[in-house]
C-alpha cells in the first residue's frame, strides 16, 4: 500500500513537470535567474509569420512554408506555435524564418529562452534573430542543433545589448542539416532580465 502512494505521489509530480523540462540547451545548461518577461505564450492569437515569396527579392527561396498556433504539443498554457518547412531544391535557400514584427524595448534583457519540440526522425540548428534599430541591424544568436524531442534554449543576449534599446523583428531560423519536409514547435518565449 505504501509503496502504491508514493508511486502514485511520484507519478503525479512527474505529470506535473513541463514537457520542456527535459533538456537545456545552448548559451547555458540550465536556465538562468532573473526578471522573466513572456515575450510571446501563444495564448492570445498568432502574430506570426513565415518567410515566404516576398523574401525572395533578397535571396533564394525560403524553406519555410507556415506559421500557424497549434495544440499538439505545448510546453506552456495549451497552444503553442507549429512552424512547417519543406526540404530544400538546388536553387533554394537552405533556411526557414519565421518572424513577428513590433517595437520592443528589451534593454537589460540578458538572455532569450523558448522551448522548443522536434516531432521529426532528424536534427536541424536553429538560431533567434533580432533586426534591431532604424538601421535593422541583423543580430542572430548561435545555432543550436536540435534533436528529435522537446528542449528548452537559452540564448545569450549579451553581443547584442547596445542595440536592444529597439528591436523591431524577432525571426525564428531554421537551419537544415538534413533535407526533409516537416514541422517543429516552440513555445514559451521570454526575456531573462
Amino acid at each position: 500500500m505504501k509503496g502504491t502512494i508514493l508511486f502514485a505521489v511520484f507519478a503525479f509530480f512527474l505529470a506535473a513537470l513541463p514537457a520542456a523540462a527535459q533538456d537545456v540547451i545552448g548559451d547555458e545548461t540550465e536556465i538562468p535567474r532573473g526578471t522573466v518577461e513572456t515575450l510571446d505564450d501563444f495564448e492570445k492569437g498568432n502574430y506570426w509569420i513565415w518567410a515566404a515569396f516576398d523574401w525572395e527579392q533578397w535571396g533564394p527561396e525560403k524553406l519555410s512554408t507556415s506559421a500557424r498556433i497549434a495544440s499538439t504539443w505545448f510546453s506552456d498554457g495549451r497552444h503553442s506555435l507549429e512552424c512547417r518547412f519543406k526540404k530544400s531544391a538546388p536553387d533554394s535557400d537552405h533556411i526557414g524564418t519565421y518572424f513577428m514584427d513590433y517595437r520592443w524595448n528589451f534593454s537589460g534583457s540578458k538572455y532569450v529562452v523558448l522551448d522548443v519540440h522536434n516531432p521529426e526522425k532528424d536534427a536541424f540548428l536553429l538560431s533567434i534573430i533580432f533586426q534591431t534599430t532604424d538601421a535593422w541591424n541583423w543580430d542572430e544568436t548561435t545555432a543550436v542543433e536540435i534533436a528529435p524531442g522537446s528542449h528548452t534554449l537559452v540564448f545569450s543576449l549579451a553581443n547584442f545589448q547596445k542595440n536592444l534599446y529597439l528591436v523591431n523583428r524577432v525571426n525564428i531560423c531554421y537551419h537544415e542539416k538534413t533535407p526533409m519536409n516537416g514541422r517543429f514547435y516552440v513555445d514559451n518565449i521570454r526575456l531573462i532580465k
